[in-house]
């Protein structure tokens, strides 16, 4: 089989009789299912979790008829302006995956899945490859690494184990796993005794997963501590670890944010960057907007610029720079972005 007969990843993928799954990395991780994919890939849906004008994916592929050995993809692909994937990217990454490992998973096989130089793959961050590499296991069912055994001897007894001997892998896929009810149990019981850099490694995992209302309420509790007692890593973490979170919960942590006097660049970055999908209401939009007023052209226009990427939140954010409601200030700001063109 030739490049010339392959015309999507997912052709690829099933031309070599392989089991996939595909995971959004852009805004934290999330799956996507093989009929979601396919319209994002023959442009009938936009990437939904865009960043810097590229959907960043992973890509895990196995067939166990023929070997155990799973396979993961880093695959970096341009947007247009619509926020539809650029084919001729894609078909080119294609056509340097065929020339690296041929059509068969027999050569994938061989070649360890390695891409070779394919300009449309990128490397994943030490804490993100962890994150990813969890994430894979459970959703493959495979079982966790040796470093999650120790993470949990850990939480159920912290005075009794060093936490800067664990794993940051070991961590990962513990917080893979916190959907069950006795590793959740264990974690909430022991929380307050943690130690609080452990505590962050875990709300950095979390962003990675919809969490269930228990859960998220345990970081609810921890965010209103960490703001009181104005611990900006912690209440970042919790931020983070809120991503996927029940919007009620999340709303009653970020509206009271919002309605600050004053939010610094580090909070607005994230909340655009995980949050975005609170932003699909125009009154909300608008906070958003004149928070990120009160700094420079420069982070304003970028900001702006990220979220009108986002399909969920696109048109309430074009909605709310046309409100005349907006300060003299926000205005001026909305102003620079047509002088910035």
């Amino acid at each position: 089989m030739s490049a010339n007969t392959i015309n999507s990843i997912q052709e690829f993928l099933d031309a070599s009789q392989s089991q996939y799954k595909f995971i959004d990395m852009g805004r934290g991780f999330r799956e996507l299912t093989p009929e979601h994919f396919a319209d994002i890939e023959h442009q009938r849906a936009p990437a939904p979790y865009p960043r810097q004008q590229h959907m960043w994916l992973g890509c895990i592929f196995w067939a166990e008829q023929r070997s155990a050995q799973h396979y993961i993809w880093f695959i970096k692909l341009p947007l247009d302006e619509r926020g539809l994937l650029n084919q001729a990217a894609r078909n080119m990454f294609l056509e340097k995956v065929v020339e690296a490992l041929g059509a068969q998973l027999e050569h994938t096989e061989k070649q360890q899945g390695q891409l070779g130089d394919n300009p449309f793959t990128f490397v994943p961050t030490q804490q993100q490859l962890a994150d990813f590499n969890a994430k894979a296991k459970a959703l493959v069912k495979a079982k966790p690494g040796q470093g999650f055994q120790a993470v949990g001897e850990y939480i159920h007894a912290p005075t009794r184990h060093d936490w800067q001997l664990l794993s940051v892998q070991g961590v990962a896929d513990y917080v893979a796993r916190l959907s069950d009810p006795m590793l959740f149990a264990a974690l909430s019981k022991q929380w307050p005794n943690l130690a609080p850099s452990f505590q962050v490694a875990v709300l950095n995992s979390l962003e990675h997963y919809p969490i269930n209302k228990p859960l998220a309420m345990l970081v609810k509790h921890h965010c209103e501590a960490a703001i009181e007692q104005n611990h900006d890593a912690h209440l970042i973490a919790c931020l983070r670890a809120l991503a996927q979170a029940p919007e009620a919960i999340v709303l009653k942590v970020l509206q009271p944010i919002l309605l600050r006097a004053y939010l610094n660049a580090d909070l607005l970055i994230l909340i655009a960057a995980r949050h975005m999908n609170l932003f699909a209401d125009i009154a909300r939009a608008q906070l958003f907007l004149e928070q990120c007023a009160l700094h420079d052209d420069a982070l304003f226009q970028g900001l702006f610029a990220d979220m009108v990427q986002v399909p969920l939140c696109r048109i309430y954010i074009l909605q709310a720079i046309q409100s005349d409601t907006l300060s003299q200030l926000c205005q001026t700001k909305i102003a620079s972005l047509h002088q910035a063109r």
